[in-house]
């Protein structure tokens, strides 16, 4: 059954960056995608919409929706995707079958850490930067 030209509704939600941020959780969005469109083409469209928070230094956002999807810095052009970027994003449901999408706030650890713990199933490193 093709579901061309139709359109999805995507919760976007990310977590706050520190407490000042917090005065405008939660961060939840709504936007429609046509259902045709890929995982890449939904983080490009979130990326242009400047939707991730900015902060000084650099910022590491794990994409999840019922597993991790990919992962984004603030300091790189574009994500690296841990499922192949040619994904539907209609195929990324989360575990209760909602069409959503989290980002996960790993703070200042380096990015391709963080990617390749992801990529092989180790340990995420301490988000705070402990131990």
């Amino acid at each position: 059954m093709s579901h061309e030209g139709e359109t999805l509704t995507l919760i976007i939600e990310r977590d706050s960056v520190c407490a000042g941020d917090d005065c405008d959780a939660p961060h939840r969005i709504s936007i429609q995608v046509p259902s045709e469109s890929t995982l890449a083409q939904v983080l490009d469209v979130i990326q242009s919409r400047r939707y991730l928070a900015q902060i000084a230094g650099h910022a590491t956002w794990i994409v999840e929706a019922d597993r991790p999807l990919a992962v984004m810095a603030q300091q790189w052009k574009t994500p690296k995707f841990l499922i192949a970027p040619e994904t539907l994003i209609a195929d990324c449901q989360t575990n209760d079958g909602s069409r959503s999408l989290d980002f996960r706030y790993w703070c200042q650890v380096d990015p391709d850490r963080v990617f390749d713990c992801l990529k092989s199933g180790r340990p995420l490193p301490d988000r705070y930067g402990r131990g």
